[in-house]
C-alpha cells in the first residue's frame, strides 16, 4: 500500500503542475497520513512549498459545536492572507461531516467566511485539484470494506493522463460546434439547452498552461470527462437524478434557465433547503459534462467519482464563472446522471449510458 499512495501523491503533485518556487495549499479532508506525508514530501521534492490545512469531518463537526460564532465569522482572517499567497489548490476529499448536527447559526457563520475564501480562490484562478480518497470512514458510508473501496477506485486514480486524451479527443471532436443540446433521462424527461459560443472543456487530470489559457483550471482524480457551460437563462424541460444530496428519485423542473419545482420520492425539502441556504443563482446549471475514465463501469454512491463513470453524465448547479460562466452563487454542487442520453444538435454524443463511437 505504501507503494500507491507514493505512485498517488506523485499523480496528485503533476495533475497539478507543481511549479518549484511556488506555495500549495493542501487541504486535507481525510487526513489518511501515510497518503499526506507521501503529498507533502512529493511537493518538496518538486521544489515548492507545502501550506497543509487538516479538515476531516470529527475536526470540522467539533469545531462547529464548540468554537463561538465569532470566531467562526472571523475564521478567513489568516486564512485569507495565506490564499493570496498560494499558486495552487490541492484538496484530498473523503467523508463529509454532519452538517445536520451542526448549530445553525455557527455553520452559516463558518460558511460565509469560507465563501469569502473561495472568492480569493476563483478570482485568482488558481489551479486547483480534488482527490478521491478511499478511507475507511468513507468505505463505512458506503456499505463496503475499505479494501474494496481501494481496489475499486485506487485504478481509476492512478491512469495515467496519457491515456485519456484519445478518449476525450474522439468526444470533444464530435460535440464542438453544436448549439442544441438535450439530456434525455429516466423514462421521460428532457432538457433542453443552449449551448451558444462555450468551450468544451476537458479534464484529463492534469492542470498545463493551455488547460488554464481556455479556462480549465479545475481537475478531479479520478479524471476523465469533458464539460461545458450552457447559456444560464435558456434551459428548458426536466432531468431525473436517482439521488441529489438525500433527495431519492428526484425531477428537477427548469423554466427560462432556473429550477422552479422539485419532485423526490424522498428529500426534496432537503434539496430546498441546501438552495436557500446559497446566495447568487443556486438553481441555475453551473456545467453539464460525460464522463469517461475506462476503469470506472459502475457507480459507488460518490459523486466525485460516479461523474466520471464511462458513459456517466453529470450535472452542476451554481458558480461557473471560474470556467467562462455567467451564473454567480456560493453553490458548486454535481450530480451524477446514468443511464441518460446526450444530444448535440440531434446527434447523440451518449446514448443511455453508453459513448458512441468508443469502445
Amino acid at each position: 500500500m505504501a507503494t500507491q499512495w507514493s505512485e498517488l501523491a506523485q499523480r496528485i503533485v503533476q495533475g497539478v503542475n507543481v511549479q518549484p518556487g511556488e506555495v500549495i495549499l493542501v487541504r486535507d479532508d481525510v487526513v489518511q497520513r501515510d497518503l499526506l506525508l507521501e503529498l507533502l514530501l512529493a511537493i518538496d521534492l518538486a521544489g515548492a512549498t507545502p501550506l497543509p490545512q487538516l479538515t476531516p469531518p470529527d475536526y470540522l463537526e467539533r469545531l462547529w459545536r464548540e468554537a463561538n460564532t465569532a470566531h467562526l465569522a472571523a475564521w478567513d482572517s489568516h486564512r485569507a492572507a495565506w490564499m493570496q499567497q498560494v499558486d495552487r489548490v490541492i484538496v484530498l476529499g473523503g467523508a463529509h461531516p454532519n452538517v445536520q448536527a451542526a448549530p445553525r447559526a455557527a455553520l452559516t457563520a463558518w460558511e460565509t467566511a469560507v465563501q469569502r475564501l473561495t472568492e480569493i480562490e476563483e478570482a485568482r484562478r488558481l489551479p486547483f485539484l480534488v482527490a478521491a480518497i478511499p478511507t475507511a470512514q468513507r468505505a463505512q458510508q458506503m456499505g463496503v470494506s475499505p479494501a474494496e473501496l481501494e481496489a475499486l477506485l485506487l485504478p481509476a486514480l492512478l491512469v495515467p493522463a496519457a491515456d485519456l486524451q484519445a478518449r476525450i479527443a474522439h468526444i470533444l471532436r464530435a460535440a464542438t460546434g453544436a448549439q442544441q443540446l438535450v439530456i434525455r433521462s429516466g423514462t421521460e424527461h428532457e432538457l433542453h439547452m443552449q449551448h451558444g459560443s462555450r468551450p468544451w472543456l476537458s479534464d484529463d487530470g492534469h492542470i498545463d498552461a493551455d488547460d488554464r489559457a481556455r479556462g480549465a483550471i479545475v481537475s478531479n482524480l479520478p479524471a476523465g470527462s469533458i464539460y461545458t457551460t450552457v447559456l444560464e437563462a435558456a434551459t428548458e424541460g426536466s432531468i431525473w437524478l436517482p439521488r441529489a444530496g438525500k433527495a431519492e428519485d428526484v425531477v428537477l423542473v427548469f423554466e427560462n434557465g432556473r429550477i422552479t419545482d422539485i419532485h423526490a420520492a424522498k428529500g426534496a425539502d432537503s434539496l430546498t433547503a441546501l438552495f436557500d441556504r446559497h446566495s447568487g443563482e443556486p438553481r441555475r446549471i453551473s456545467h453539464i459534462g460525460i464522463g469517461l475514465n475506462p476503469h470506472l463501469h459502475q457507480p459507488i454512491g460518490w459523486t466525485l467519482v460516479d461523474e466520471h463513470v464511462d458513459g456517466y453524465l453529470f450535472l452542476a448547479l451554481g458558480e461557473n464563472r471560474y470556467m467562462g460562466g455567467a451564473n454567480e452563487s456560493s453553490l458548486n454542487v454535481d450530480f451524477a446522471v446514468p443511464q441518460a442520453t446526450l444530444l448535440a444538435d440531434g446527434h447523440a454524443l451518449v446514448a443511455r449510458g453508453q459513448v458512441m463511437g468508443i469502445a
